[in-house]
Parts: structure tokens; C-alpha cells; sequence
């Protein structure tokens, strides 16, 4: 995945630029809300937790196959700029959440990225 510049809109409506790490958090979300398919030229880029598994019943088995895609998908799309620390998919009766733990490549702490999503129901 090639990146782009971390721009984003600061105080005042004027351009700024993000730091490394929010700009690695950046990435993540982009990978993990980016379906399969969704990309004309990389047909396998992305976790798909966006809006394919809003339309999904929320089970268990619903988690653990959006998992194991995260990490598939971080390893492919982020794996020389970041190590994966760690999945957390929970599924509640109307939300899935997911949390991704990382470690920034070469070095660095651990950061989280963290969201929930409403879902179908059961």
C-alpha cells in the first residue's frame, strides 16, 4: 500500500500535518473499514469490517472470522511498518467492537486503535 501525505484539517480550517502515529492509527482504520473487493487494483486489501458486516447476523462465529481477516489484512497491507500485539473482536446483541493493539516498526510503544459498529442484530 502506498501512502500519502498525513494531511488533515486543523484549528482555523487549515491544513496540517498529522504525526507519525496518528497517521500509522490513520492506516489501521483504513484497512480495517476498507471491504475486500473494494479496491479496483488490490481486489484483497482490506478487513471488511465496514459495511459488509453490518448486514451480518452478530454471532460469535461472526467475530472470529472478522478477526482472523484483521489480522490477515494488517499483515498484508501494514506488516513492514507495524507488529500486531494484539485482535479483541467482541460481539454484542446490536454492536461488534474491535480493538487492534500494535507496536510501530522498528521500535515503539504500543498504541491501540479502537471502534464499535452497530450490526444487523441476531
Amino acid at each position: 500500500m502506498t501512502s500519502r501525505q498525513p494531511w488533515r484539517l486543523g484549528p482555523g480550517r487549515r491544513l496540517t500535518l498529522a504525526g507519525p502515529l496518528e497517521h500509522l492509527d490513520d492506516l489501521v482504520k483504513a484497512v480495517l473499514l476498507t471491504g475486500p473487493q473494494e479496491r479496483l487494483h488490490q481486489p484483497g486489501f482490506g478487513a471488511g469490517l465496514g459495511a459488509s458486516v453490518l448486514f451480518e447476523p452478530l454471532s460469535g462465529e461472526l467475530g472470529s472470522t472478522v478477526a482472523a481477516r484483521i489480522q490477515g489484512s494488517l499483515a498484508d497491507a501494514l506488516g513492514d511498518r507495524i507488529q500486531l500485539v494484539g485482535v479483541d473482536v467482541s460481539v454484542s446483541e446490536s454492536t461488534i467492537a474491535a480493538e487492534v493493539t500494535y507496536r510501530p516498526l522498528p521500535a515503539g510503544a504500543s498504541r491501540t486503535v479502537a471502534f464499535t459498529l452497530p450490526g444487523a442484530g441476531s
